[in-house]
């Protein structure tokens, strides 16, 4: 029996510990996350999803802020063979805390690394056009994405390809092979691949501020930009009304026509969500 603990708070952390419990060789002795924080308008204390679940099935679980010494102390005491890391976040990892597990912590990543690391890889693939990516399972070092290479498996990123389907289909792709990699790495864990780190790239976490469209991008780069940008945190622009009042619009999806870029579903602030076609004549997109 493997004794593992997991470290994740996003809806993709859930994917791969939901499988993670279905291996009869891997006993997950508990789940280490975030504390429950206030979220939207009305700021109602909620856990985040993999709080939630754990809460949901009683799973042993740790909600810390940092890796205190007695929180180091206490994992130390599990006697663990492996930790799993699934978009936890901060706070990072030092080197003790990798250490504690026998084969130290193993994190799976949305990206083919060294490209693409950070927060947000999957947008990032999306706007910059890329048309293949990979899920990686890599071995934590005390730098962000840094560490060596245990198994890094292709996808496919479509022309149609939105941050929400990027991420599922990446997330279920790792949750397949999730058995077969951890166990062969087990076997063998110095079977590993250095990254190329003269290779390396990355790129921001997106603000609903930064989430504003770049006009002077080309119509297919705005147009990716849409879809990397759902569900979260939705591209918007200025348009001016008839009134020449300057509101805000959410463009929450678009196509592309005769090589131009063109709205779909939007948004004008303090409204519901409409198609872009039902109102285009009423409303102009600020373009400078």
């Amino acid at each position: 029996m493997t004794n593992l603990i997991f470290f994740g708070s996003s809806e993709h952390s859930v994917i791969i510990l939901k499988k993670l419990l279905g291996i009869k060789d891997f006993n997950v002795l508990g789940v280490i996350t975030k504390i429950d924080k206030p979220i939207g308008r009305d700021q109602k204390v909620t856990p985040n999803p993999v709080a939630a679940f754990s809460k949901q099935i009683n799973l042993k679980l740790f909600q810390i802020e940092e890796f205190t010494p007695e929180f180091k102390l206490e994992i130390r005491n599990l006697k663990l063979d492996i930790g799993l890391c699934v978009a936890f976040g901060p706070p990072y990892f030092d080197q003790e805390m990798i250490d504690i597990p026998k084969f130290k912590i193993v994190n799976i990543h949305p990206s083919p690394l060294p490209k693409y690391r950070g927060a947000t890889p999957g947008p990032w693939q999306i706007i910059n056009g890329e048309t293949k990516s990979a899920v990686t399972f890599f071995q934590i070092d005390s730098l962000p994405d840094n560490g060596p290479i245990i198994s890094q498996i292709p996808f496919d990123i479509t022309p149609q390809e939105t941050a929400l389907s990027f991420y599922q289909k990446a997330f279920d792709l790792a949750a397949k092979n999730l058995e077969s990699i951890l166990k062969s790495y087990i076997q063998n864990p110095n079977n590993l691949q250095q990254q190329d780190h003269t290779q390396k790239s990355y790129f921001p976490k997106f603000t609903k501020e930064s989430a504003q469209i770049n006009w002077t991008w080309d119509d297919l780069k705005i147009d990716r930009f849409v879809r990397a940008l759902n569900p979260w945190p939705i591209a918007w622009t200025f348009v001016t009304n008839q009134q020449n009042q300057i509101l805000k619009m959410k463009i929450i999806s678009s196509t592309i026509i005769n090589q131009k870029f063109t709205p779909k579903i939007v948004q004008i602030e303090g409204k519901k969500s409409i198609e872009w076609s039902e109102i285009v004549k009423y409303y102009t997109i600020n373009k400078s």
